[in-house]
């Protein structure tokens, strides 16, 4: 591994600590090594973010379709994408990247094809085309990108990475390099949108989503279990607690958090918090301003 490049082990990245970055740093890579946790929680972030597969295996879920991910591969999650991941042991090359600074980017090169030519679905391109076109390397040059000292050549640098990565991913679609889904079901896309747009909603349940969907209640937790590996308690749990850190890194009160989010039990709330990040919300917090001030 290089050592210009930021090492994370056994970290499952966060959008709020993502954040405090790339406003500084437009591009960001880092290298994540994978020895013990096996599931990352179900969340969304308002970056785009790519992963380069090192070594070892993992399994995604994004709206009732599963998809794979081997070494070599290249894994694309635009913006606002729920996804969960199931790992192996593994290592990840893994760059995030500031969606606005990439539209502006291509709007000064391209003004009629800011928004056509940035992926907006997730996508896995095969490791051919990945390896064609030396996206590790691309990659590991722009985490070298972030030891320039001029800020102005440094965001040129950037640019510049945006842009290849641009006219790559273009290429790599053009010569039908995209893998498809392992498995896809309609059912749980259904009820995976139905939640994303309602979970704040405090007596959602499983029943209701079985009337919604005119299928039985044992039917659609066996399907939805069977395609994201979860229940659809726990799927609908962890797309409310990614909006209460959300809410609570942005400063609004935990107890506020906690209600305009869904969960109807404020101690039940804590404990869960706890049991899913092994902080409290108030450690949370505190963690977080600790991390704006370095």
């Amino acid at each position: 591994m290089a050592t210009y490049m930021t090492p994370y082990a056994d970290q499952n990245i966060t959008q709020e600590l993502a954040n405090l970055r790339l406003p500084l740093d437009k591009v960001v890579v880092g290298w994540y090594s994978n020895r013990k946790v096996r599931q990352s929680v179900t969340h969304s972030h308002p970056y785009h973010e790519y992963i380069y597969m090192v070594s070892g295996k993992a399994l995604y879920h994004v709206d009732g379709s599963r998809y794979e991910l081997h070494p070599g591969e290249m894994m694309l999650i635009p913006p606002g994408t729920v996804h969960t991941g199931f790992y192996d042991t593994y290592d990840r090359l893994i760059m995030q990247m500031d969606d606005a600074f990439w539209r502006e980017t291509l709007r000064a090169v391209y003004p009629a094809s800011a928004n056509r030519d940035i992926p907006d679905k997730l996508m896995i391109f095969h490791e051919e085309p990945v390896s064609k076109w030396n996206i590790r390397g691309l990659m590991e040059r722009t985490a070298a990108s972030a030891g320039i000292k001029l800020d102005m050549e440094k965001e040129l640098m950037y640019r510049t990475t945006l842009l290849q990565l641009t006219l790559i991913i273009r290429q790599i679609i053009a010569e039908d390099g995209v893998a498809r889904p392992a498995a896809t079901s309609p059912l749980v896309a259904l009820i995976t949108t139905y939640l994303q747009q309602h979970y704040r909603e405090p007596d959602l349940s499983v029943a209701e989503l079985a009337k919604m969907a005119y299928v039985s209640r044992e039917h659609l937790s066996r399907v939805f279990k069977e395609y994201t590996m979860q229940s659809v308690h726990g799927y609908l749990t962890e797309l409310r607690m990614q909006s209460c850190r959300r809410d609570i890194a942005a400063g609004k009160r935990i107890l506020d958090a906690c209600l305009e989010n869904g969960f109807p039990n404020y101690s039940s709330f804590l404990k869960t918090f706890h049991k899913m990040y092994g902080i409290s919300p108030q450690e949370y917090r505190t963690k977080l301003r600790s991390a704006i001030q370095k």
